[in-house]
């Protein structure tokens, strides 16, 4: 617990859209099992033993350059 904070307190902020450029919303929602991964712009699951497996027919494997290498 911090003792600090005895009261309700409230931050203002501002934002300021850029001119020309068009906004991207993104919506994100993170479940607690969430077994669906993305790397480098192709989706991903984790399988039950903890693999990486392809969601689409014919998907290449992920690139290894994404992982850090165990040095030998």
């Amino acid at each position: 617990m911090d003792d600090a904070l005895t009261r309700p307190w409230v931050v203002t902020k501002r934002y300021k859209r850029e001119a020309e450029k068009q906004p991207y919303w993104r919506e994100v929602n993170c479940s607690e099992l969430n077994n669906h991964v993305e790397i480098g712009g192709e989706s991903y699951m984790i399988s039950a033993d903890g693999g990486i497996m392809p969601t689409k027919k014919g998907q290449k494997p992920p690139d290894l350059r994404y992982f850090n290498q165990a040095g030998k």
